[in-house]
């Protein structure tokens, strides 16, 4: 309503100056986050194309618009992790907001900074290069945490400019001159450029690719507050810890004793591992004190830190691998997602998962005899020799690299491993094995745009796809039977997987289990299952763990009728 007071200069450029900015910060959207986040899109936009002269009131618009989107952007980090897993796409529209708000950020400190440190000793400008230097850096932290959400990593020129960038302070003796945005208020924390620096090495440490973004999110506003402690120095305090090589292009690297050089600089987290600590036995205590719905809470966030302390722990003394790994490389074949997994594997011949003998069924026979199973052997059609020879070759982008009685460590290149996530669901069937295997993700390292690698937990080495359908009650008007069953007992079908026990070769489960599609789970819930000569109707029960796209539950066997 107050738009007469704005002149047609302010809004052709609101980045002109402080006033300016905050005048036409108040015509955008209030309640529009992503609408205002365009807006400031353009703004940018517009001062980097039309190459206007960067001077300190335009760094002054800046600094305003930068604290006034504080919120902003903590709110587009929440609605990201809260849909990570549930709305992959809303997440990914959010995710590219807050990235293009970032790098928009860092280019025009950038630019700042080349125009300050031009300037020299200029009386107008000296003052602002602490902040420039820290603001800029502060943004790479925020670009870092955005990778590490999606367990990307950064390429060696980016190492190479956040280190240039440091070095320049240090030179400029600046890197440890306490700075805040003008306008950020009166109870705002005070940052220092090496501070900046030294939690964008260490928000890199988490990208362990066992957490979610949300584990991650909650993780970094830890280490955020705890790495204020911490400082580089040239000469190391201990024989452990960490070392950076200003000059190189590379991140934070464990000491081996024999790193030295004159641009290194070396890092000893004890006082954060101190910290870590302290907060894990805190959480512990609570948890064993407080019954209400804080403890689940606890819980996860024990959890949580108990992931993140191998990675940022002055020494790292024990092998974290449950079972000795050896190392391989075997081609394999990969299939991802229970819908897939169900679909071509079911065309398998059902004799593949049930032993020969009478009388046996693949719903039964794996709880009640010990003896080996037999596998018929396939015979090769002499005459479709091409067919069996092309049959047996893998997927030529999926490798084994290295496997354990309960893990694999599997890799994918030319981009078709992109669909993997922390989590997922996968069969993996290797060249020299006969059978096929399930597991989960566990562990997910995005190498490249066009590598990806994954640590796949092995839950069976025995499923069968089955076919199921929700039960429904019989209706008195509804009388027609089909193959031992009434048909207007059967309701809506969906796949799912059918694991006999044991299963879970590191902790093994001696319950019959099935995997079914979250949407279709609820405890005690009813669903008919067929087999090749019976029916069987069976409950759900415990879930031993659920996905957003897959439940893995225990069942209980209700009724068994044979099929007519």
């Amino acid at each position: 309503m107050f738009g007469f007071l704005t002149s047609g200069k302010d809004l052709a450029d609101p980045l002109a100056s402080a006033k300016t900015v905050s005048l036409w910060l108040r015509q955008l959207p209030a309640l529009d986050v992503i609408g205002r986040q365009q807006h400031v899109m353009r703004a940018f936009d517009a001062l980097r194309l039309g190459r206007k002269e960067i001077d300190p009131a335009r760094v002054g618009a800046i600094q305003f618009l930068d604290a006034a989107l504080g919120t902003d952007r903590r709110q587009l980090i929440r609605q990201y992790v809260e849909n990570a897993e549930s709305s992959p796409k809303l997440a990914e529209r959010l995710w590219q907001a807050i990235y293009e708000l970032t790098q928009s950020f860092m280019t025009a400190y950038q630019a700042a900074l080349e125009e300050a440190l031009a300037a020299g000793n200029h009386a107008r400008w000296k003052p602002l290069v602490p902040l420039l230097f820290t603001r800029h850096t502060h943004y790479a932290g925020t670009d870092a945490k955005l990778r590490v959400f999606r367990y990307e990593r950064w390429i060696p020129a980016k190492w190479a400019e956040l280190h240039r960038t440091f070095l320049r302070a240090t030179e400029l003796s600046v890197e440890r001159t306490q700075t805040v945005l003008a306008t950020a208020g009166p109870n705002a924390t005070h940052w220092t450029m090496e501070q900046e620096y030294l939690y964008t090495l260490l928000v890199h440490q988490l990208n362990t690719g066992n957490m979610s973004p949300a584990e991650i999110d909650w993780a970094c506003a830890q280490l955020r507050a705890w790495s204020r402690r911490l400082q580089l120095d040239p000469v190391p305090r201990s024989p452990e810890g960490f070392f950076v090589d200003i000059a190189g292009r590379t991140g934070l690297q464990r000491r081996t004793g024999t790193d030295s050089g004159s641009m290194l600089r070396y890092l000893d987290t004890s006082p954060l591992d101190d910290q870590l600590n302290r907060a894990i036995a805190a959480l512990r205590h609570a948890e064993q004190t407080d019954q209400g719905p804080v403890g689940p809470i606890n819980q996860i966030r024990v959890a949580i830190l108990e992931k993140v302390r191998p990675a940022v722990a002055p020494s790292l003394v024990s092998d974290l691998r449950r079972d000795p790994r050896v190392s391989c490389k075997v081609a394999a074949r990969v299939r991802i997602g229970l819908a897939r997994i169900s679909r071509e594997l079911a065309a398998r011949d059902v004799a593949d998962a049930v032993p020969d003998g009478p009388g046996t069924e693949q719903i039964e026979v794996y709880a009640v005899s010990d003896a080996p199973r037999r596998r018929p052997v396939a015979t090769p059609d002499e005459h479709d020799s091409l067919v069996a020879s092309l049959a047996s070759f893998s997927d030529p982008m999926w490798q084994v690299k290295d496997r354990s009685l309960a893990g694999l460590r599997i890799a994918a290149s030319g981009g078709i491993g992109q669909s993997l996530a922390l989590g997922g669901l996968v069969a993996v069937r290797q060249t020299d094995v006969s059978d096929w295997v399930l597991g989960v993700v566990r562990r997910l390292n995005k190498v490249s745009t066009e590598d990806v690698e994954a640590g796949v937990a092995i839950i069976a080495d025995r499923f069968v796809p089955v076919t199921l359908h929700a039960r429904r009650d019989a209706r008195e008007d509804m009388g027609i039977v089909v193959n031992g069953l009434e048909v207007a007992t059967m309701g809506s079908r969906f796949d799912g997987l059918y694991l006999p026990p044991p299963s879970r070769p590191d902790k093994p489960l001696a319950v019959k289990t099935l995997i079914v599609p979250t949407q279709e789970y609820s405890d005690g819930r009813s669903v008919i299952l067929m087999t090749g000569r019976s029916i069987y109707t069976v409950a759900l029960r415990h879930l031993v763990e659920q996905r957003p796209d897959w439940s893995w539950a225990t069942i209980q066997v209700l009724e068994k009728k044979s099929r007519v």
